[in-house]
């Protein structure tokens, strides 16, 4: 595949309470076997994708200890490979993740050393099976400076938790409000995206020299008028 994964697993999450005090979320043990983090995993590999960098920060241990005992993820050694990124204080830098542009951002030599024309950002603990080949094909369709993929929630559920995005009628999001008081619609951000590589690096390199830290909100909110940003359904 053209592209180079990565994935966001650095976060807590105050809903699980308990669960997650001494784990992060990603490392959750699901159905017995799998952890939830194995549910990207498993969908990057079965896309062909070859490189796959994780970037981890609360609770790291467990996450990491399964990573490097994950021996059944192939990700093309040769060429590619599974790369964990961890903050690291160095001489220019002694913050912890400030936000997940800035995680990016403080591993951004993960992008530049890469080949690949594209990146598939996505979330470590959600559970599901997708083909980004599909993703990717729609967004080169499209044309799309970003493409976020999104998921329809029945109008029971509670839309609050998540980004709300609105979109026209050929599938460009007009809108993007992020946990909103009052819910406005049920099409919500599943936390994916497809990005060319050259311009992430160039987003977040902005994002940083400006002291802007959140990918939502400093980059898809911020550039939403400005970029071809379109919406792709789960």
């Amino acid at each position: 595949m053209r592209a180079i994964g990565l994935i966001l697993a650095g976060g807590s999450s105050a809903r699980m309470k308990e669960l997650t005090k001494n784990r992060a979320t990603a490392a959750l043990p699901i159905a017995g076997g799998y952890r939830s983090i194995d549910f990207v995993l498993s969908s990057m590999s079965s896309s062909r994708i070859n490189k796959v960098g994780v970037i981890t920060q609360y609770n790291s241990k467990s996450l990491t200890q399964h990573l490097n005992s994950s021996k059944w993820w192939d990700f093309g050694r040769k060429k590619g490979g599974l790369f964990v990124f961890t903050p690291t204080q160095t001489h220019d830098n002694s913050y912890w993740y400030r936000g997940t542009a800035d995680a990016i951002a403080q591993n951004i030599d993960f992008l530049k050393s890469s080949h690949e024309p594209y990146v598939i950002i996505a979330s470590g603990d959600c559970v599901y099976k997708m083909d980004y080949n599909k993703v990717l094909e729609y967004h080169i369709a499209k044309k799309a400076d970003i493409t976020v993929v999104y998921k329809q929630l029945p109008p029971e559920e509670d839309a609050t938790r998540f980004g709300i995005l609105k979109m026209d009628e050929d599938g460009r999001i007009q809108d993007f409000d992020e946990k909103p008081m009052i819910a406005t619609g049920n099409d919500v951000s599943a936390g994916i995206y497809v990005i060319r590589r050259r311009q992430l690096i160039e987003l977040i390199e902005r994002s940083a020299a400006e002291s802007r830290f959140d990918f939502v909100r400093d980059i898809l909110i911020r550039y939403k008028g400005l970029k071809r940003i379109y919406g792709y359904r789960m």
